[in-house]
C-alpha cells in the first residue's frame, strides 16, 4: 500500500546573495572575456568555462561531470575591481539614502518614533501582510526623509538627489558607489526592518 504525503510550501523568501556567498557557491572565478581558443573549445576561466556547464556535445562539464543534456548548468563570478550601483534597485537605494543618516547610519527619527513603528510592526504580528509591511517601510521613509539633523548624532544631512539612471548627489556632490556603500554598512542591524530590508 503506498501512502501519498502531501506537503505545503509556507513561504518563500527572495533575497540578495552577499559577495562572499557569490564566491562560496561559483564554479569558477572568471577572469578573461575570451570565450573559445582557437581550436574551439571554451576556455578555462573564460565566460565559456566548462566548470559552468557545456552547451557543446561530448563534453563533460567540470563541475559535476554531467553531458550538455545532464548537467544543469552552475554559475561563475567576476571579481569588480570598484562596486557599482545595481540598476533594479536604484528607488531602494534612493529611499535608504535619503532617510537614513550619513554620518552615524542610523534611522533619521527619534528613538521613540522609531520603537512605535517596531510596536506597529510586533502588534501585527506573523498575520502582517506584506502590503502592511510596505505601508509601514513608506511611512519610516516618508517622516525621516524630512529630517535635517540627525536626532542620534545630531549631524546636519543634505538632500540626496537622482540623477537617472543611476548617480547619487548630496547637495550637488556626487556620491561614488563606494561612498553608497560605506554608508550603507554604518546602518546597524537593528534598524534594518524598518528600510525593508532583512538582516
Amino acid at each position: 500500500m503506498k501512502v501519498e504525503v502531501s506537503k505545503g510550501i509556507e513561504e518563500l523568501k527572495f533575497a540578495l546573495l552577499s559577495p562572499e556567498e557569490i564566491r562560496r557557491m561559483s564554479a569558477v572565478k572568471v577572469i578573461t572575456p575570451d570565450t573559445y581558443d582557437d581550436d574551439g573549445y571554451p576556455i578555462e576561466k573564460g565566460l565559456m568555462d566548462p566548470s559552468m556547464g557545456v552547451i557543446e556535445p561530448g563534453l563533460k562539464c567540470k563541475t559535476c561531470g554531467g553531458k550538455v543534456d545532464q548537467c544543469p548548468g552552475h554559475f561563475g563570478h567576476l571579481e569588480l575591481a570598484m562596486p557599482v550601483v545595481h540598476i533594479g534597485f536604484i528607488k531602494e537605494i534612493y529611499s535608504i539614502l535619503s532617510s537614513t543618516c550619513s554620518n552615524c547610519g542610523r534611522i533619521k527619527l527619534p528613538d521613540d518614533k522609531i520603537k512605535e513603528y517596531f510596536d506597529r510592526m510586533k502588534e501585527a504580528g506573523n498575520g502582517l501582510s506584506d502590503i502592511q509591511y510596505d505601508d509601514i517601510v513608506s511611512e519610516v521613509e516618508s517622516d525621516a526623509s524630512d529630517v535635517v539633523i540627525c536626532p542620534h548624532c545630531h549631524f546636519e544631512n543634505q538632500k540626496i538627489s537622482l540623477d537617472k539612471p543611476t548617480t547619487f548627489r548630496e547637495e550637488g556632490k556626487k556620491l561614488t558607489p563606494k561612498e553608497i556603500r560605506e554608508r550603507f554598512e554604518k546602518i546597524p542591524n537593528d534598524d534594518l526592518p524598518l528600510i525593508g530590508l532583512d538582516p
